[in-house]
């Protein structure tokens, strides 16, 4: 008897390990759009529907906004292409701070870093210090024409 005690036990053991082990390569995940959703996680989310973007070299102080329907269709374009770099980041302290700015009450914060020309650039959410987002040379020169210009 306690030997078909003791078989049993061993069978249910051996079961419940080799269950508890099984691969997960097996199983299936759901997802409405899989490629999209990645697709979206890698590109900077900001709403194109802002009025306007302030921006400043220290955090308020001598603040410049602009709002003409070029520069903000510029922006609008830099800001679609601009894509998360993968890994955490530990950045120096930025250039700008841009505030972007949907109405009185809705708004947006990002750091700003602007390579040279001919050089790429960097986003980053003021909410998330470990992630960025880079865009190409080409951006970054329409990126200068439109914010370091006016500082200088």
């Amino acid at each position: 008897m306690k030997r078909i005690i003791l078989m049993a036990l061993s069978i249910i053991s051996i079961s419940s390990l080799l269950f508890a082990c099984q691969s997960k390569e097996n199983t299936t995940e759901t997802s409405a759009n899989p490629t999209v959703k990645s697709e979206n996680d890698k590109k900077l989310s900001i709403n194109n529907n802002f009025k306007s973007i302030s921006v400043s070299k220290t955090k308020g102080v001598d603040e410049i906004t602009i709002d003409d329907k070029e520069s903000i269709n510029a922006f609008q374009s830099i800001f679609s292409s601009a894509v998360k770099e993968p890994g955490q980041v530990n950045m120096a302290d930025p250039e700008f701070y841009l505030e972007v700015v949907y109405n009185k009450e809705n708004h947006q914060s990002l750091y700003l870093w602007i390579g040279e020309k001919g050089q790429g650039s960097t986003f980053m959410k003021t909410e998330d210090s470990n992630t960025i987002y880079t865009f190409s040379e080409k951006k970054t020169n329409k990126l200068i024409e439109l914010v370091e210009s006016r500082f200088n």
